[in-house]
């Protein structure tokens, strides 16, 4: 919440004592009662800040849990053999962190479609966070990028085949309108990751070329969903 920002804090304060200081009051006087709002106001923020992260961490482990003990998963397109002991590079982007949180009601229909999901978001982001980092040559893994993203929004269509709308009054979700928010807000997310990875490539490091990810007639498109 902006009210919780220091700069918005600081901006507040200042309007405070601008007021004050124009009303025959002393400016010592002023600066006390600034002292003292300040004091609290900065106290809330500390506080909401504290929340923020205790919230975040809890989602964490959530997550983390979603994953413990595992069996493997073979998948002959992204070499993905075993879950992790934990999320590392997921937690970096929190929108997905949301994302695939809104999902876990999948757990309830097929645990492994769900866990899957999980593991090519991290894998999607182990590479996002490799190319823009140098560790990965952009030229050799976006292809790979652009394949795990594909893989997930395939996961997330077929989320639809397990999950029935009944749902809706036993756990008060509704499902089909969830799944497709969900998918709508990777593809849009997603799509802006990979124009950074284009402005990276080209701005940053001198390529030339790189796989086109336009959008494509649908007759051309049957086996692509961008």
């Amino acid at each position: 919440m902006i009210i919780y920002n220091y700069y918005f804090a600081i901006l507040i304060l200042a309007l405070i004592f601008f007021f004050i200081s124009n009303k025959n009051i002393s400016i010592l006087i002023s600066i006390i009662i600034i002292i003292i709002i300040g004091y609290y106001y900065f106290s809330k923020i500390n506080i909401y800040n504290e929340t923020l992260q205790s919230n975040f961490i809890n989602k964490i482990k959530t997550l983390n849990n979603d994953i413990q003990n595992k069996p493997p998963v073979f998948d002959t397109n992204f070499y993905l053999k075993k879950f992790p002991e934990g999320i590392r590079y997921l937690k970096n982007d929190k929108y997905l962190i949301e994302l695939i949180l809104n999902l876990r009601f999948v757990k309830i229909f097929d645990d492994a479609k769900y866990s899957k999901l999980l593991l090519l978001f991290e894998d999607f982001m182990k590479v996002y966070i490799f190319m823009l980092g140098d560790r990965y040559d952009i030229r050799d893994y976006f292809t790979t990028f652009l394949d795990l993203r594909l893989g997930i929004i395939k996961e997330l269509y077929g989320i639809y085949v397990i999950c029935p709308i009944k749902v809706k009054n036993i756990y008060g979700i509704n499902t089909f309108e969830t799944i497709k928010k969900s998918i709508d807000d990777f593809m849009k997310h997603s799509r802006k990751m990979i124009l950074i990875i284009e402005k990276y490539a080209f701005e940053k490091k001198g390529i030339y070329y790189l796989q086109d990810t336009k959008y494509k007639p649908f007759e051309k498109n049957i086996n692509e969903v961008f």
